[in-house]
């Protein structure tokens, strides 16, 4: 592994250039050739579609849905602007789309997955910052290698989900706020003046000001235009409230975040207001989570470290309240704007249903308690689980009870400082992870949150390895680690379908099938699994030799990153072939003749029939609609086909259906029923003259 001091040679801005490169090139390329994955992409694709199409960036449509007739309130609304911001881009889905346009080229793909990439950087800078400021920059480095490189981190961070757009916000701002904790320059800031006006003329406030007018007063602008508010004893007399009205205390609060940051005379508050607004985009991904998880660590951490003495240096105490009303402004009106339009419905589906209900009571969803995740981290951080136990039983031993250093001395030595990092990185592992666990429902993706601050660990570890005299560290990882390494491995490669333990870290299908569905038999993974892991583990096991460590540090991170690629750009696109509806959807628009043969799906709940076809299934009269779910569907489809005699039309189908709707075509008809495309190994592409 290059020295310390080999990273010296860059500028900080080289190097955070330099890390957000690397994550572009790992996770960008390949990321649109291959089908969106069913249900989550597809599934949220079709909201930000008819989002775009709708012109509509308050409310959230999924037409069609079998539970909530065309409403979709189970998740906040960031994830959809990227997503219908991307479309805009990329010039997709509007009004006028030509029929088929997301089913005929791989451009839907790209746009959709690419903000989802970018917002996976986030992380990546986070941990770098944190690795590199209070450590060194090449456990920075190492921090961002091992966290890109965790297979559940990759994996989500190609994926259209709501996940990225939380964690990445939420652990750059853990980051931010570390920073204004641990800052040491107490001057104040250079100031400019235009008349009564003055300000901090420093990069910080600069990017306060412009985050917060980018993400806020949009919001504001379009809450203002689009909503109106009609209260019953005004509605009798032909009166509302405009939008301009209802957000009227948000702008008040946006002007005051601006005076009271123009007031500010240290820089480590604007740390804190950055991260603020970076909390109200986590919130408006994911919940309350994206406030309540940060608040969580930062207390798990004061708690511990009993460090609280820093909050009341810089105008921190100060800056915690300006930042809280920062993610007030950012998070809180797309809120009220759907308050006003949808009343507690929407409030009791999002947060009564989905955060209070899957915390407390339990929703559609696995069971467990804190052993539940302890699986699925080994498949998430592998190759990486070899060096977890060793770093986090170093992190543990090291730990010394008391005040800390500064009490005595004043300020933070840098063996502090790193003492303190690494323990924030446990600790935010530990109480993100013990978070999850607390939760009633569980899906094997839920710990995602918790990976930031393990990477965090086992980079500041890595670094501590490439240094002279640390044998024994490296005999730790070799005798515990690459046993554990070796137990995870075998769970992979028992048979072939033991590889979709991948998929599962992303995509909640053993819920519906906990034995796993029918497994392609030219889909065997079990060659590239075991062979990268045998390079691990020798390079593991070489970490006790003294004069390799450092080569051994660099050769691991290297088939880290050669794991990723291979999970990235060889696994994934192959197993889209029979997760995605694309190239079915595909066929089916190549092979027509034209509009009149529609393509009929019947008892289907995955949503790329839906997003492929840009809802043309469900679009219509109500007798021209072509997707057949729920009561009496069967009853429904006879009657359809019965009504399209002499037309030829076409089905999309699950295989395991094949049979069943053999026996729905009309008796004189059956004859023409061919499958045209049976490479999916969960779907047909059928057709008949009816």
């Amino acid at each position: 592994m290059p020295n310390e001091s080999h990273f010296d040679r860059f500028t900080e801005r080289q190097m955070i250039l330099g890390v957000l490169l690397f994550g572009l090139l790992l996770y960008l390329p390949f990321s649109g050739s291959y089908g969106l994955f069913d249900p989550w992409e597809t599934h949220y694709g079709e909201v930000a579609r008819e989002m775009t199409v709708r012109g509509d960036f308050v409310s959230l449509y999924w037409a069609g849905s079998p539970t909530d007739g065309e409403h979709f309130w189970s998740k906040p609304v960031l994830t959809f602007w990227l997503m219908a911001m991307a479309l805009a881009v990329a010039g997709l889905g509007g009004k006028n789309a030509p029929s088929g346009e997301m089913a005929l080229s791989n451009a839907p793909e790209w746009a959709l997955r690419a903000p989802f990439a970018l917002m996976a950087l986030l992380a990546l800078l986070a941990v770098y910052l944190l690795g590199s400021r209070f450590v060194s920059r090449r456990a920075g480095v190492l921090s961002a290698v091992v966290l890109a490189t965790c297979p559940l981190f990759g994996l989500v961070a190609r994926q259209a989900m709501t996940d990225m757009p939380f964690v990445g916000p939420m652990a750059l701002a853990l980051a931010l706020g570390t920073l204004a904790l641990f800052d040491e320059d107490e001057a104040d800031l250079p100031r400019r003046q235009r008349r009564r006006l003055t300000w901090p003329h420093h990069r910080l406030f600069y990017v306060t000001i412009g985050l917060i007018t980018a993400i806020a007063l949009p919001q504001l602008i379009i809450n203002s235009v689009a909503v109106v508010y009609a209260p019953r004893f005004l509605l009798q007399r032909g009166m509302s409230i405009p939008g301009i009205v209802i957000m009227l205390p948000y702008l008040a609060g946006f002007v005051a975040f601006l005076y009271f940051a123009a007031r500010t005379r240290k820089k480590a508050p604007f740390y804190l207001y950055i991260a603020g607004i970076l909390c109200a985009l986590a919130v408006l991904a994911k919940g309350l989570a994206g406030l309540g998880l940060p608040v969580i660590v930062f207390l798990a951490y004061l708690l511990f470290t009993w460090n609280w003495a820093r909050l009341g240096r810089n105008g921190l105490g100060w800056g915690v309240l300006i930042a809280l009303l920062g993610c007030a402004v950012v998070a809180i009106p797309w809120h009220h704007a759907m308050l006003v339009r949808h009343g507690l419905p929407f409030w009791d589906e999002l947060y009564g249903d989905n955060h209070w209900r899957r915390m407390v009571l339990g929703r559609h969803g696995d069971r467990g308690t804190f052993e539940y995740f302890l699986r699925e981290l080994g498949y998430a951080v592998l190759p990486w689980i070899a060096i977890a136990p060793a770093a986090l039983t170093v992190i543990v031993s090291r730990f010394t009870p008391g005040k800390p250093a500064e009490a005595v001395s004043g300020v933070i030595t840098a063996i502090d400082r790193r003492r303190e990092i690494q323990w924030l990185g446990a600790i935010w592992f530990v109480s993100a992870y013990a978070v999850v666990s607390l939760s009633m429902t569980k899906f094997h993706h839920y710990i995602l949150p918790s990976l930031p601050g393990l990477a965090l660990v086992l980079g500041c570890f890595l670094d501590d390895l490439a240094r002279p005299g640390r044998a024994r560290l490296g005999l730790a990882v070799a005798f515990v680690g690459v046993p554990l390494l070796a137990l995870v491995v075998h769970d992979l490669v028992r048979i072939p379908q033991s590889a979709q333990l991948f998929i599962w870290l992303f995509s909640y299908d053993y819920v519906n099938a906990p034995q796993g569905r029918p497994w392609p038999v030219e889909l065997d993974f079990r060659s590239g699994i075991i062979g990268f892991s045998i390079l691990f583990a020798v390079g593991a096991l070489l970490l006790g030799i003294e004069r390799l460590r450092g080569k051994s540090v660099a050769f691991l991170a290297i088939i880290a990153v050669g794991f990723s690629y291979y999970l990235l750009d060889v696994y994934m696109p192959k197993t889209a072939g029979h997760w995605s509806q694309k190239p079915l959807i595909q066929k089916y628009y190549a092979t027509r003749s034209s509009p009149d043969e529609p393509l009929i799906a019947w008892q289907m709940y995955w949503r790329g029939e839906t997003f492929y076809t840009a809802n043309e299934i469900f679009s219509g009269p109500f007798d021209k609609r072509t997707v057949f779910l729920g009561d009496k569907n069967q009853e429904n489809l006879k009657d359809y086909l019965g009504r399209n005699r002499g037309k030829r039309v076409f089905f999309i189908v699950e295989k395991g259906r094949w049979g069943t709707l053999s026996g729905l075509i009309p008796q004189d008809a059956r004859g023409s029923l061919k499958i045209l495309d049976e490479r999916n190994n969960k779907f047909y592409l059928a057709s008949a003259q009816l």
